[in-house]
C-alpha cells in the first residue's frame, strides 16, 4: 500500500524557502566563529582557513539543500526535479537573453569576467574550492526560489503561474541581505535582480531544475 503524503500548504513552502535562505545566510555566523577562532579578519585569512571555511560552508550548504529537498519529496510529495518537463526553444532563448543581460552588468560591475578576476587573486588551488561553493550557492538559490515560487501559486490558486514570483521574492530577501551586510547599493541591486533572474529562469526552462540549475550556475560562476 502506497504510503499517503502530508498535504503541502502554502505557509510550509514559504517557510521551506525561508530555510533555505537560513542556510545561506548562516555563512555570515560562520565567518564570526571563524574570526574568533583563527584571530583576524576574514579578508586576512591564509589559503588554509580560506579553503576551510568554504569545505565547512558547502558542508552545512549541502545539508540543508539535502533537508529541504527531502521534506518537500519524501514528507510532502512534491514532484521538484519534473524530469518529464523538457524547456521549449522559446524558453531557453528567453532564458538565455535574461543570463547575457545579468552577466553583462555584472561584467561592467566588476571590470571584468568573475573567473578570471578570481583566477587572478586567488591562484588555481582556491580558485577549484571556491567554484565548488559557487556551485552549492546556486544549488540553495534555486531550491529557494522553486519553494517561493510554489507557495505564491497556492495562495493564488494557479492563475497567475507564469509570473516568476519565487524570483520576486528571492529577489527581495537576497538583495535586502546583500544590502545589510554590504551597506552598498550597486552589490544589492546587483544580487537584488540575479535572484530575480534565478526565478525567471526557472520558469523559462519549463521548470526543469536541471536546466533551470545551468543558468543559475552560470550566473553565479561568470
Amino acid at each position: 500500500m502506497a504510503q499517503v503524503k502530508k498535504q503541502i500548504t502554502a505557509p510550509i513552502l514559504f517557510l521551506l524557502g525561508a530555510l533555505c535562505q537560513l542556510g545561506l545566510h548562516a555563512e555570515f555566523l560562520l565567518i564570526e566563529a571563524e574570526t574568533y577562532i583563527f584571530d583576524k579578519e576574514y579578508t586576512d585569512f591564509t589559503i588554509t582557513e580560506s579553503v576551510t571555511h568554504w569545505i565547512v560552508t558547502c558542508v552545512m550548504w549541502g545539508i540543508v539543500g539535502l533537508v529541504m529537498f527531502y521534506i518537500a519529496t519524501r514528507v510532502y510529495g512534491m514532484n521538484i526535479l519534473q524530469k518529464e518537463r523538457k524547456p521549449s526553444q522559446r524558453g531557453i532563448v528567453i532564458a538565455l537573453m535574461l543570463l547575457s543581460s545579468s552577466v553583462g552588468v555584472k561584467y561592467l560591475l566588476l571590470g571584468g569576467w568573475q573567473f578570471i578576476i578570481d583566477f587572478r587573486n586567488q591562484g588555481w588551488f582556491q580558485f577549484i574550492f571556491l567554484y565548488i561553493y559557487y556551485l552549492f550557492e546556486a544549488s540553495l538559490l534555486l531550491l529557494s526560489a522553486v519553494f517561493f515560487q510554489e507557495a505564491v501559486e497556492h495562495i493564488a490558486k494557479k492563475k497567475y503561474d507564469h509570473i516568476p514570483w519565487g524570483g520576486a521574492v528571492l529577489a527581495l530577501t537576497w538583495g535586502a541581505a546583500h544590502f545589510i551586510t554590504t551597506w552598498n547599493i550597486t552589490t544589492a541591486l546587483f544580487y537584488t535582480a540575479a535572484a530575480f533572474f534565478v526565478g525567471c529562469a526557472y520558469l523559462a526552462a519549463k521548470r526543469n531544475l536541471y536546466t533551470s540549475y545551468l543558468f543559475a550556475a552560470i550566473l553565479i560562476i561568470l
